[in-house]
């Protein structure tokens, strides 16, 4: 079997893997608290969870609940796992195209 055929079915074994079982979502979803000081004793509040991700080059931030954090949180890592079998893919696919197409001669260089 050759590299090529090897990488063709690399390529569709990976596709077949790639789809991903639910929504997705980028960005990153964040714990935080906040203390106040309340009487002179810092007060701790929280936790809050927010979700972050960037639009446009700009960061867009929205508040969550507990139950929407855990969800949007595991969307997110169902999003990791597709772009890392998307990464996989592109590579694969770059091999498949350079042993595919004539590359372009490599000329040598003098000193």
């Amino acid at each position: 079997m050759t590299r090529l055929n090897r990488l063709i079915r690399r390529y569709k074994k990976q596709v077949s893997n790639a789809q991903p079982d639910g929504y997705i979502l980028q960005g990153t979803v964040v714990k935080r608290y906040l203390k106040r000081r309340v009487a002179g004793v810092l007060k701790r509040y929280g936790p809050y969870y927010l979700w972050t991700r960037k639009i446009n080059n700009k960061t867009k931030t929205q508040a969550l609940t507990d139950e929407q954090a855990q969800i949007v949180q595991e969307v997110i890592n169902r999003n990791r796992q597709l772009e890392l079998h998307l990464d996989s893919l592109r590579s694969i696919s770059e091999q498949i195209i350079w042993d595919v197409t004539p590359c372009v001669a490599k000329r040598k260089r003098t000193s």
